[in-house]
């Protein structure tokens, strides 16, 4: 885990050099619709999980590195009745032709709802933090709009489900959303 946070802080460290020397930086807002399903194991072993659909919104800010690479910083909140997710990913991003890119990245994960009273403390186990690694596509409609496919794998076990009988469960995600840049 050690390793995981001195390699997240070189990241954000080199995303604030190259915003400082390239100074090509925008910003803006995203938002939309994920599938979130959670993966993990019975009691007896047996795989087994649940899913649900989730509203996102975010706010993130894109460097440019060069004519081909950027670096994109992102503060996402995704809920659903219950539960509260923070998620910060980190992507870099390349635009393989005029109007695509693809993008992979780091994500940590927080459960915002971790309140740990009676009936929670009995049924539910949660780890506030979570560690994922996001990969996606982006397209530019024009300079100011754009749309998202990603997905978000676990790599952390974050959620322990008594009444499901979900144990050692980790969240991914698939989401679809529309940008807009400031």
């Amino acid at each position: 885990m050690k390793i995981n946070a001195f390699f997240l802080l070189l990241l954000l460290n080199s995303s604030i050099f190259f915003a400082q020397n390239y100074n090509k930086t925008v910003f803006g807002v995203k938002g939309g619709l994920n599938l979130s399903y959670v993966l993990g194991s019975e009691l007896d072993g047996e795989l087994t999980g649940y899913s649900g659909w989730e509203q996102y919104v975010s706010l993130f800010s894109d460097t440019e590195l060069n004519k081909k690479w950027n670096l994109e910083n992102e503060l996402l909140f995704s809920y659903t009745d219950d539960y509260h997710f923070l998620e910060i990913p980190l992507h870099l991003k390349y635009k393989f032709v005029k109007k695509w890119a693809v993008f992979l990245g780091p994500k940590l994960d927080f459960i915002l709802d971790n309140d740990n009273d009676a009936f929670e403390s009995q049924n539910y186990r949660f780890k506030n933090f979570g560690v994922s690694v996001e990969l996606g596509a982006q397209y530019n409609i024009n300079k100011t709009f754009f749309i998202e496919i990603r997905f978000s794998n676990g790599l952390t076990e974050q959620i322990e489900d008594l009444v499901l009988e979900v144990l050692k469960g980790k969240r991914n995600t698939l989401r679809i959303g529309l940008g807009v840049r400031f």
